[in-house]
């Protein structure tokens, strides 16, 4: 007869050592530890509408850019913007 061990996921005492030890190991095995999933929300963050005057043959290029990397061209100038604040001294 085969023996059903509950394991529980130990508590670590840094984040090397919470690696080391899932290189080794599943989560499925810790399936009693696991907690259910609730309904959580994350509100979305108000977004505000610009308008900006572009050439054609500049949106025409972020079309094309956009479409390599599996975006809208919309989305990849906010990618774009995002990045380029994030460098910014704050």
């Amino acid at each position: 007869m085969k023996t059903t061990v509950t394991k529980t996921i130990p508590k670590f005492k840094s984040e090397r050592e919470e690696v080391k030890f899932w290189k080794n190991h599943s989560i499925t095995e810790f399936d009693d530890d696991l907690v259910e999933a609730k309904n959580v929300y994350f509100p979305k963050p108000r977004k505000r509408l610009i308008s900006m005057r572009i050439d054609d043959a500049v949106v025409s290029a972020l079309k094309k850019s956009a479409s390599k990397k599996g975006v809208g061209y919309l989305t990849l100038i906010r990618i774009w913007i995002m990045e380029r604040l994030s460098k910014e001294p704050r």
